[in-house]
């Protein structure tokens, strides 16, 4: 249910060619995937035993009880290379690699320490900015472990909808044909610092024609954030909870612009989501968030109040602007962020990692 979950997934539909690829899944085997799919069988995040711990532990408990049988997979099968992004596990996994002998690639989504990260055989970091920022802080030997290469998304199955299939979107997801749609798709609650209330204040300053549209599994303090968005907005708060994956496109197709209030996101699959839909993107300013959305979207202040519900407004008022940023946002999706791109990228980083000493 987590965005590196999802890309990893489909990581392993897109991968190649040339590899042998694996697909190690904590939980029961995603569907369709054309690989090796092996279970190895986490201790559930939310688990009976594990409801006493806050959110935090829950999740490095639900990680770590992977590691055993991983770490005798890897041995047993001679892999190559295994590639995480978890850093709880990366780091087990690598601590172990002398015995099960493969090269460990940390594949960073959240924008750790490059002195943390220089002992990894390979280091994937995200954008070039983070590169950048790596290249300042480790030694030129450890440097050149690191690569910068984004996430991708499937621009075949994420793609504008048209007049049809909006129609067909709003009546699955029960939104009035005529309304303006802003979307977010994240986690609930007050652990990943997405600032979901914040853009719940934002909206509740727009006209009764605008409707605010949440996607996600809780987290801890989700009721409060529910609680707050049914204060504000009553009938023009949606909250969806968690959608099925294969609806996701949909529900993206069903929306008018997109709407991101963390203020440091490493880097947010979400949005690449909405790109390829060519929603317009609404995002606090910062380089790396810049970068990722270019012309597809507004930067605007997520935390002055009033400002980003202004941008809300410009939006709905004026439909010529927003298929402009929708336009900009498809092709940069296309360009930068398709699967044939990013894939490419990634296998020829992977073995270069595989051949490191």
């Amino acid at each position: 249910m987590r965005g590196i979950e999802t890309w990893m997934t489909e990581l392993a539909m897109h991968l190649g060619p040339g590899l042998e690829v694996q697909l190690w899944s904590g939980g029961p085997p995603p569907a369709g995937v054309p690989c090796a799919v092996r279970r190895l069988h986490a201790l559930h995040r939310e688990a009976l035993p594990l409801r006493g711990f806050n959110w935090h532990r829950r999740y490095l408990l639900e990680q770590l009880s992977v590691l055993p049988r991983a770490l005798v997979l890897l041995r047993r099968q001679r892999m190559d290379l295994a590639f995480c992004g978890d850093p709880a596990l990366s780091w087990h996994l690598k601590r172990f690699r002398s015995w099960h002998g493969a090269k460990v690639v940390f594949s960073d989504g959240m924008r750790l320490s490059p002195k943390w990260e220089q002992d990894f055989d390979g280091v994937h970091l995200l954008a070039p900015a983070y590169l950048e920022a790596a290249r300042r802080e480790v030694p030129p030997a450890c440097f050149a472990r690191f690569f910068a290469i984004p996430y991708f998304v499937d621009t075949r199955r994420f793609h504008p909808a048209s007049v049809v299939e909006r129609a067909a979107a709003r009546r699955e997801f029960g939104l009035p044909e005529q309304a303006f749609v802003i979307l977010n798709v994240g986690p609930v609650g007050q652990v990943s610092g997405k600032r979901l209330d914040f853009l719940l204040r934002e909206a509740a300053g727009l006209d009764a024609e605008s409707l605010f549209v949440s996607a996600g599994v809780d987290e801890d303090g989700a009721a409060a954030v529910r609680a707050l968005g049914h204060e504000l907005l009553g009938s023009r708060m949606k909250f969806l909870g968690v959608v099925d994956r294969a609806s996701i496109p949909v529900l993206f197709q069903a929306a008018d612009a997109y709407a991101l209030a963390a203020l440091q996101e490493p880097f947010s699959i979400a949005v690449l989501e909405a790109l390829a839909s060519g929603l317009p993107v609404a995002f606090n300013p910062e380089e790396m968030r810049g970068w990722q959305v270019g012309g597809g979207g507004v930067a605007v202040s997520m935390t002055e109040p009033g400002a980003a519900a202004a941008v809300f407004r410009r939006l709905k008022a004026d439909p010529s602007w927003r298929a402009t940023l929708g336009r900009e946002a498809r092709a940069l999706a296309v360009s930068r962020y398709a699967p044939e791109v990013v894939c490419g990228q990634l296998t020829d980083a992977l073995r270069h990692c595989r051949g490191n000493r």
